[in-house]
């Protein structure tokens, strides 16, 4: 559980942002487009192969890219901003690494119609490989997190992840000891409330509420036994004489 939070702290927006600039420097050196040439099959040409040259069976085509050594430095210098974070602002490393971002997604486009003007001239069909599609999308990530936290959405330092859960349980009912979630205020009142709030042992009747009808049993009415008017003894029912005193009964 612990190992689980500390992960999620190490979650912040820089740490995506090096991690991303990490991914471009190591996909410099991965196949970005893919060359097909009439004799010579499919040649694979990734930003580091440009940047040298490229070379068929020993013979130069290309001249070697200097722009592509940028393409290199770019990255790099977007990871040193924000490994430089302590003594930079987040608005400043944010608008910093942008700027690199930007330039460095202008020189890989640019690079794309070099390689395809080339191949045309040599008779050659050039593709984009997936490569250079996952080049361009860690790029505009990086874009996108920076310019979100140049307009104060996102925070450099604030973990992402724990961020949106947070936001996500926010304003939800808690359950009490007993898995009940006590009622809020402007709820029906009709619903059952929980034992801690009725002041009760669980088991026990509620005591009815203020204004409730109070339904009690009635009880049956018992016949008047009837008694002599002279000494006050009760008479047998069917005799015409006090059994007592001898008095008729009327």
């Amino acid at each position: 559980m612990n190992s689980g939070n500390n992960f999620t702290k190490h979650i912040h927006v820089k740490n995506i942002i090096r991690l991303l600039s990490i991914l471009l420097m190591v996909f410099f050196f991965v196949p970005s487009f893919m060359v097909s040439c009439a004799g010579y099959g499919n040649i694979k040409i990734s930003a580091f192969k440009a940047m040298t040259g490229i070379k068929i069976e020993g013979e130069s085509v290309t001249d070697p890219k200097i722009i592509c050594i940028i393409m290199l430095l770019l990255p790099i210098a977007m990871l040193a901003l924000w490994c430089l974070k302590s003594v930079l602002k987040d608005k400043i490393a944010a608008i910093a690494s942008g700027s690199c971002a930007v330039v460095d997604f202008i020189f890989w486009i640019a690079l794309c119609v070099g390689v395809n003007k080339e191949a045309t001239d040599n008779y050659c069909t050039a593709k984009v490989t997936a490569g250079f599609i996952f080049n361009i999308l860690f790029i505009l990530a990086i874009v996108v997190l920076d310019l979100l936290i140049i307009i104060n959405v996102l925070q450099a330092e604030k973990p992402l992840i724990r961020q949106k859960m947070m936001n996500g349980y926010q304003g939800m009912p808690q359950q009490n000891m007993y898995g009940n979630v006590p009622p809020q205020q402007g709820q029906f009142q009709g619903q059952p409330v929980p034992p801690q709030q009725q002041g009760q042992f669980q088991g026990q009747p509620m005591p009815p509420q203020q204004g409730q009808f109070q339904s009690q049993p009635v009880q049956p009415q018992q016949p008047v036994q009837p008694v002599c008017s002279k000494c006050g003894a009760p008479l047998v029912a069917g005799n015409k004489f006090c059994t007592k005193c001898g008095n008729p009964v009327a």
